[in-house]
C-alpha cells in the first residue's frame, strides 16, 4: 500500500440517535470541564499543606508522567477488546482521582489524586474512535470536533471551578466528580462500540508483553509516521512555552495582570476552538493534511518571532493569534495523518503513542522557556522555539514532498 495513500478502515456504518463523533465530542467536554475545574486550584490546593515549588513541580510533573506511560497502553488495549470498555475504564478513574482531591487531608493524597488522572488518559481513544465512525474525507473534521469539546471544557472549566472554590477546594472537586459520573451514563447509554475490524494487529503492537520501548520504536520506525511523530514534539515543545513566557513579556511590554492573562488565554482557547470545530474540515479539504502540517509550524514560527520584535499590543494579540491558530491546526492534522496511515486494528496504540509523545514534550518545555528569559534575555524563548518550529517546518516540507513524489 502506498504509504501516502489515504485509507478509510473500520469505518461503522451503524446508525444511531446521535451522531457517534457528537457522542464522544460530548464525552471529552464533560471530562475536560471537570478537570479544567480543579486546574487552576492546584497551587492553592498544595499551599495548604505547605508545599513548596519544588512540590508543586512534583504535582504537575506527576500528572504528564503518567500520560506518557498510560496514553499507548489504553490506546493498545482499545485495539483489542474496543474503544467504549477503555474510555470507561477511564472515567471511571477520572471519577476516583475527583474524589481523592475533594477528600484530600495531605499533600500525599494531593499526589496521588493527580497520578490517578493522569492513568485517565481518553484523548488517544477518542480519536481512534473518530478514526473508526468517519470516512478519510471527514477524518480531521472528526478529530477536529473533538479537539473543539476539550478547547470549549478547558474555557468553561475553570470559571466554574473559580466560582465553586469560595465554598472550599473540595466543592469543585466534588462538581467534577459530579459531572463525571453524569459523563459515564452518557457513554453507557449513547455511545456504541465503535472497533469493527478483524484485522490482525502486528506482533509487536499486540504483543503484550513487547515492552513499552519496544512498541515506541515500532511506531516512531513506521514510514513518514516517524517524521510526523518528530514534528509533533516539537511543536508542543514549543507551544508548551507560552503560558511561561507569554505572560512574562505581557508583563514587561504592557503591565498585563493576572485578570487581563486570563482573558488572553480564553482567547487562545476560542481561536483554537473556531479553528478545530468549524474551519479544519474545510482547510484540510482544500489543502491537504500534509500542507497544513507543513505550514502549520511555520504559522507558529512567524507568532513566536513577531511577539518580542514589536513591542505593541496590537503586535502581540497577533501573534497569539498566529499561535493558537497554528497549535490549533497542527493539534487536528497530525493525529488525522496518523490514523489514516495506520492499520485500523492498530489506531489506539498509534494515537496513543502521539498523545504520550505530546505529554514527554509538555515536561522540559516551561522549564527551558522559563530559564531562557532568566537567564539568557527577554527574546532568548522566542528565538529558541522559533528556531525549533523552523526544524519541524523542514521536517513538515519533506513529508509534503514525499507525499507529492509518491501520490497522495
Amino acid at each position: 500500500m502506498n504509504v501516502c495513500e489515504r485509507i478509510d478502515l473500520g469505518t461503522s456504518n451503524q446508525t444511531t440517535l446521535l451522531s457517534p463523533t457528537l457522542v464522544v465530542a460530548m464525552t471529552i467536554f464533560i471530562d475536560i470541564t471537570g478537570f479544567g475545574m480543579i486546574i487552576p486550584l492546584l497551587p492553592f490546593y498544595a499551599e495548604t499543606f505547605q508545599a513548596g515549588g519544588t512540590a508543586l513541580g512534583v504535582l504537575v510533573a506527576s500528572f504528564a508522567i503518567m500520560q506518557v506511560i498510560f496514553s499507548p497502553i489504553l490506546g493498545r488495549v482499545s485495539d483489542n477488546i474496543g474503544r467504549r470498555p477503555v474510555l470507561l475504564l477511564s472515567i471511571l478513574t477520572s471519577l476516583a482521582s475527583f474524589v481523592l482531591f475533594s477528600v484530600a487531608n495531605s499533600f500525599v493524597i494531593l499526589l496521588l489524586s493527580r497520578i490517578v488522572a493522569g492513568m485517565a488518559t481518553e484523548t488517544a481513544v477518542a480519536q481512534a474512535y473518530v478514526a473508526d465512525t468517519t470516512s478519510k474525507r471527514e477524518r480531521a473534521a472528526g478529530i477536529g470536533r473533538v479537539a473543539a469539546a476539550h478547547g470549549i471544557g478547558f474555557i468553561i472549566g475553570p470559571a466554574i471551578g473559580g466560582f465553586l472554590s469560595v465554598y472550599g477546594f473540595w466543592a469543585p472537586g466534588f462538581a467534577a466528580a459530579i459531572l463525571t459520573l453524569i459523563n459515564l451514563l452518557f457513554v453507557l447509554l449513547f455511545l456504541p462500540e465503535s472497533l469493527r475490524s478483524k484485522e490482525p494487529m502486528t506482533k509487536i503492537a499486540s504483543d503484550f508483553n513487547a515492552g513499552y520501548l519496544r512498541r515506541f520504536v515500532y511506531a516512531l520506525t513506521k514510514p513518514l509516521i516517524g517524521a510526523v511523530f518528530a514534528i509533533f514534539f516539537i511543536i508542543t515543545l514549543a507551544f508548551s512555552a507560552i503560558p511561561v513566557i507569554a505572560p512574562l513579556l505581557g508583563a514587561v511590554f504592557f503591565n498585563i495582570g493576572a485578570l487581563e492573562m486570563s482573558y488572553i488565554f480564553m482567547y487562545i482557547g476560542l481561536v483554537q476552538v473556531v479553528l478545530q470545530g468549524f474551519l479544519i474540515g474545510r482547510l484540510t479539504h482544500k489543502f491537504g493534511e500534509e500542507s497544513l502540517i507543513a505550514y502549520g509550524s511555520l504559522i507558529m514560527m512567524l507568532g513566536m518571532i513577531l511577539m518580542p520584535l514589536l513591542p505593541t499590543i496590537a503586535a502581540y494579540m497577533v501573534s497569539i493569534t498566529l499561535i493558537a491558530s497554528g497549535i490549533g491546526i497542527m493539534n487536528t492534522t497530525i493525529p488525522s495523518f496518523i490514523s489514516k496511515r495506520t492499520l485500523a486494528s492498530e489506531q489506539g496504540v498509534m494515537l496513543g503513542t502521539a498523545q504520550s509523545i505530546s505529554s514527554i514534550a509538555r515536561v522540559p518545555g516551561p522549564l527551558i522557556a522559563g530559564s531562557a528569559f532568566e537567564f539568557v534575555g527577554l527574546v532568548a524563548p522566542f528565538f529558541v522555539s522559533a528556531a525549533l518550529l523552523l526544524v519541524a517546518f523542514g521536517l513538515g516540507c519533506r513529508v509534503l514532498q514525499v507525499c507529492i513524489k509518491l501520490g497522495k
